[in-house]
């Protein structure tokens, strides 16, 4: 990247240098763990965030990869406002305090979706086995599992199998995810 560098300062964009992209690329994959929960909703990414239920199986997916990544001595670096860390606490927050709290993760387009939600409804394959599987994979790798990952990969991929198009409920999703982990 050093070539680009300073191409990158005249034009006023923001370049963070990194010696490990490994933290970075977990970091980012910790936020499209959202990917596959939008997807099943088959609600735009406002209305699905706006709601607990669904925030709240984000937060088990994030939390299922935080305890893997530590466990493996990764630590993803901070790419949002708050560390990476305290992420599924903010989702786990009522309605009306995320609102407030979370203000940054609603200001977004009121109809847009996630690309894995995209691909389901055009009827392509998605991409859940290269993201919320390298969460699966890892838990592997260190002997452990990720049973609310691997359900996640599992209802994605029934999906993209599915004549018609799934939409969870935000109520439905978490228990399904809560069923998982607990028989895990």
């Amino acid at each position: 990247m050093q070539p680009f560098v300073d191409a990158f300062r005249k034009a006023g964009l923001p370049l963070i240098q990194h010696a490990d992209m490994l933290p970075v690329q977990w970091a980012k994959l910790l936020l499209n763990l959202n990917n596959a929960i939008n997807a099943l909703a088959n609600r735009p990414l406002k209305e699905e965030l706006s709601q607990r239920a669904y925030r709240v199986c984000l937060a088990m997916a994030q939390e299922e990869a935080l305890a893997l990544l530590k466990r493996a001595d990764i630590r993803p670096v901070k790419v949002t406002p708050l560390p990476a860390t305290w992420i599924p606490s903010v989702l786990r927050l009522p309605d009306a305090l995320f609102e407030r709290v979370g203000r940054a993760m609603l200001t977004i387009d009121p109809l847009a979706r996630s690309s894995m939600s995209d691909d389901l409804a055009a009827g392509r394959a998605t991409e859940i086995d290269w993201i919320n599987g390298e969460v699966v994979r890892l838990a592997q790798r260190l002997g452990q599992t990720a049973p609310v990952n691997e359900r996640l990969c599992q209802l994605v991929h029934e999906a993209e199998r599915a004549d018609a198009r799934p939409a969870w409920s935000g109520k439905a999703l978490l228990g399904e995810l809560r069923t998982a982990a607990k028989a895990a």
